[in-house]
């Protein structure tokens, strides 16, 4: 398949899909995942030393719970919602989750 398929470029394509995918996330109201919560309550998720600050898991966290501390970012327990989305999105597998 060549690169202009359809009048748009391959990068060009990556970037719309990618902005669309994470607006609503970046755009949610706070507590608008109240049954994730509740689901998930247990679950607590915390961020190692691996840790790189690519803002990653600060970029996409519904609850706006992660901020970068001295050297890393750190996530605030009571603004949590425990939905897992840093601990998926994380390039490095920095955060690690427990019971």
């Amino acid at each position: 398949m060549d690169e202009k398929h359809l009048g748009i470029t391959r990068r060009k394509f990556v970037v719309a899909t990618s902005v669309a995918a994470t607006t609503p996330l970046l755009l949610a109201p706070k507590g608008l995942f109240p049954e994730v919560k509740k689901a998930r309550e247990g679950k607590l998720y915390y961020i190692t030393n691996e840790c790189v600050g690519c803002q990653t898991c600060r970029t996409l966290c519904p609850g706006k719970a992660i901020n970068f501390g001295d050297c890393r970012n750190e996530i605030d327990q009571e603004k949590c919602i425990h939905c897992g989305t840093c601990y998926h999105a994380c390039p490095v597998s920095a955060i690690s989750e427990t019971e």
